[in-house]
């Protein structure tokens, strides 16, 4: 994807000219290139994995909970 970007790939089908986009996606990518999924640390603010997507996101509203700092998705538990 980042390199169909890169590309330009549909590019004509904007209404403007993304004049810093290039940059970003060069950036981007340099970062998943050295990305190591291996070498992540557990616990250490990283993103849930997909056997514990269930308990930190709402199915309901399709938003993340700020677990452990919120028990409940704020929509869920506004009225209560």
């Amino acid at each position: 994807m980042i390199y169909l970007a890169l590309s330009r790939h549909r590019w004509e089908e904007l209404r403007y000219e993304p004049s810093r986009v290039e940059g970003y996606l060069r950036t981007y990518r340099a970062m998943v290139e050295v990305f190591d999924p291996a070498t992540v640390r557990a616990g250490r603010g990283v993103p849930p994995g997909p056997d514990e997507a269930a308990m930190a996101s709402c199915l309901c509203h399709r938003v993340l909970d700020a677990l452990p700092f919120r028990e409940a998705c704020l929509f869920c538990t506004a009225a209560v």
